[in-house]
């Protein structure tokens, strides 16, 4: 084991390195920043037309106030979380980040955030939870405190072709939704509707159930809600068999769900309001397509689904936590921002995440111009729309139950089998990690 030590202890050392280094190059100098202004650093994951969109925003805040200057830093791909922990270790991080993977429950956890009532005043905390929608406060929300500012809500609903629907309206229950869905087909290029493996958390929410009981601690993912949900999702499978489905797969391994749609391989997706945009602009005399909600069993949760989204932290200990703080505001729209915020999702296609930039002019406008969008907005605001739990183990949870319904699509496991192992996984790693936390007390 010592002869161990010294190369692990100087991998340690290197990578503590690499992060100083790679986050002080990717600073502007100091030179750079106008004067009597604080510099804000501000990481996020946008690059392509999204980046521009970024980068007016962080212009408009600049010229709106003569205190702060935000620095943008475009970190893409899928390095931001490493990025910044070795940014951590090397002790130059930035003041603000923007993230949207399942990592705020860890993150807070490990002591890495600033809990956001740190940040303001007792009243103008309680004003932010009052100005939230309840999705978006849960997003935010470990251990009863916000960690997050959600400036984006994602919410998912089905999309389905105009010529699918034959003049119906969509379906708001599920033995309406399988009337039109499940349909067997000779060609192998088109299936109406397949579910994916990263849905059960939006239908499992849809039939009634909930992943996670936070009163008592416990994994719920097996909860009978969902294993109904899972059940119903294994029905595609065993109506068009995995043969059929390995082949339609592979025909239409290079095109995305947006243009599976457009081409009739699929005639009903679920998807983010993000499609909304491209699809407004393919609508011809050839394709149109209409948006529901999730349609749902007469237990299940009308208005119901997953909901993820955009969302600030501030590191702990970072420089300038009243500048990111400033941002934050005027980006999401609180406290007085609300046009602004609206300017910023209208540009972006986002939904905000707060009713009172959802009414301002300039967000109407843009609603009105894609009418199918407004279903998101109000869904996005259903207290039905719930988040992966934010638990110390939250992007194991997330991937754990993934892998568990691909299991069961792949009839490797029946649902209960694959989602009563899950759960005991799940519940054991997280078990296991409070452990550590709390350690018992000698007597």
């Amino acid at each position: 084991m010592r002869d161990r030590i010294g190369p692990i202890l100087l991998a340690a050392i290197a990578v503590s390195l690499f992060g100083l280094s790679w986050a002080v190059g990717m600073r502007s100098p100091e030179s750079d920043i106008p004067p009597d202004r604080e510099r804000v650093v501000f990481w996020h994951f946008w690059g392509g037309k999204y980046r521009h969109v970024v980068q007016e925003i962080v212009q408009r805040f600049n010229d709106s106030q003569t205190e702060f200057w935000v620095e943008e830093i475009a970190v893409p791909g899928q390095n931001l979380d490493m990025k910044f922990f070795m940014a951590l270790a090397g002790g130059d991080f930035p003041d603000v980040l923007n993230q949207d993977d399942q990592i705020i429950g860890q993150w807070a956890e490990r002591g890495a955030l600033t809990p956001l009532d740190q940040l303001m005043p007792a009243e103008e905390y309680a004003r932010l939870n009052d100005w939230l929608s309840p999705p978006a406060q849960k997003i935010g929300t470990y251990n009863g405190r916000l960690y997050a500012l959600c400036n984006g809500l994602d919410i998912r609903l089905m999309f389905y072709r105009r010529d699918i629907l034959a003049g119906r309206d969509v379906p708001t229950t599920i033995e309406e939704f399988n009337a039109i869905t499940r349909q067997p087909s000779d060609d192998p290029t088109r299936i109406v509707y397949l579910p994916d493996d990263r849905r059960l958390w939006a239908w499992g929410i849809a039939f009634g159930g909930r992943f996670y009981d936070p009163d008592t601690g416990k994994i719920t993912a097996n909860d009978p809600a969902i294993v109904r949900a899972l059940e119903w999702m294994v029905s595609y499978s065993q109506l068009h068999g995995l043969e059929k489905i390995r082949a339609f797969r592979s025909t239409n391994r290079e095109t995305g769900s947006q243009s599976m749609l457009l081409e009739g391989s699929h005639g009903v997706m679920m998807d983010g309001q993000w499609r909304i945009d491209p699809l407004d602009a393919a609508v011809n005399d050839d394709f149109d397509y209409a948006v529901g909600p999730l349609p749902h069993p007469p237990e299940g949760n009308p208005n119901g689904g997953w909901v993820n989204g955009n969302f600030f932290l501030v590191p702990r200990g970072c420089k300038n936590p009243r500048g990111a703080w400033a941002f934050m505001k005027f980006w999401s729209g609180f406290d007085g921002h609300e046009a602004e915020a609206a300017q910023t999702a209208a540009a972006g296609g986002w939904i905000p995440a707060s009713p009172t930039v959802v009414t301002q002019p300039t967000f109407q406008t843009f609603l009105n111009k894609h009418p199918n969008f407004r279903l998101f907005v109000e869904q996005a605001h259903s207290p039905n729309q719930w988040p992966t739990p934010n638990i110390p183990v939250q992007a194991y949870f997330f991937e754990r139950i993934n892998q568990a319904t691909e299991e069961a699509l792949a009839l490797k496991a029946s649902p209960q089998q694959a989602l009563d192992t899950a759960t005991q996984d799940i519940q054991r790693r997280l078990d296991a990690l409070r452990a550590d936390t709390n350690p018992p007390q000698e007597k």
